[in-house]
């Protein structure tokens, strides 16, 4: 984390060099770099979940000179659930998302930000208890699918032509709903991880 937040330090002093910005209607932009996913971890006191790091990439094809459609895809997020600070179980999942997308500053500006508010279709791959002891141990963990909506901040910054960077911050609805069966007393409990990402990118425009 502490190296992704150097690397967004360098991006913003980028700015001072930016030149110009060729994207315009019709075009392509394919990003893809590493995302921090951070969940809140509103788990009812059930469960913490940690952050973690992984490879994203995106697609976004301009409507018009300013407005844009952008869908986010990565590779899994394997996510450890801690219980009084003890590790219990894991959870995969994927949150592929659809974004409309506004880009602001004219199409050549060098540094051009945007927003973008879109759906999120979240599914667990895998979930299962992992401790052998106590009470949990022997469970059968299921965390379920869940839709919501995803609010988006960020800028691509062009560093040679047809090629940039981008930083992208991203806050989602994401709440799924668990059960633990198998075990003495079976549990069910809301999973409302509504998390803050922040990516950052090369990209290509096409």
């Amino acid at each position: 984390m502490l190296n992704l937040k150097k690397s967004l330090i360098l991006t913003i002093v980028m700015v001072l060099t930016a030149n110009t910005y060729a994207v315009q209607k019709g075009d392509w932009i394919i990003r893809g770099g590493l995302t921090n996913i951070a969940p809140q971890d509103n788990t009812g006191g059930v469960v913490t979940v940690d952050s973690k790091t992984n490879l994203t990439a995106t697609i976004a094809y301009l409507v018009t000179d300013n407005i844009g459609v952008e869908v986010l895809l990565g590779l899994p997020f394997k996510h450890d659930l801690n219980s009084g600070g003890v590790k219990v179980g894991e959870g995969t999942h994927l949150p592929p998302t659809l974004t409309a997308q506004y880009y602001f500053n004219e199409t050549k500006a060098g540094f051009r930000p945007y927003v973008g508010v879109g759906y999120n279709y979240t599914f667990f791959l895998e979930d299962k208890i992992t401790i052998t002891t106590g009470g949990l141990a022997g469970g059968h963990l299921k965390i379920g699918n869940s839709t919501g909506f995803a609010y988006q901040l960020g800028f691509d910054l062009e560093i040679s032509e047809g090629y940039g960077v981008n930083l992208d911050i991203r806050r989602f609805n994401i709440e799924n709903k668990a059960h633990i069966t198998n075990i003495a007393s079976p549990m069910e409990f809301n999973v409302a991880l509504d998390p803050t990402t922040i990516g950052l990118s090369l990209y290509k425009e096409f």
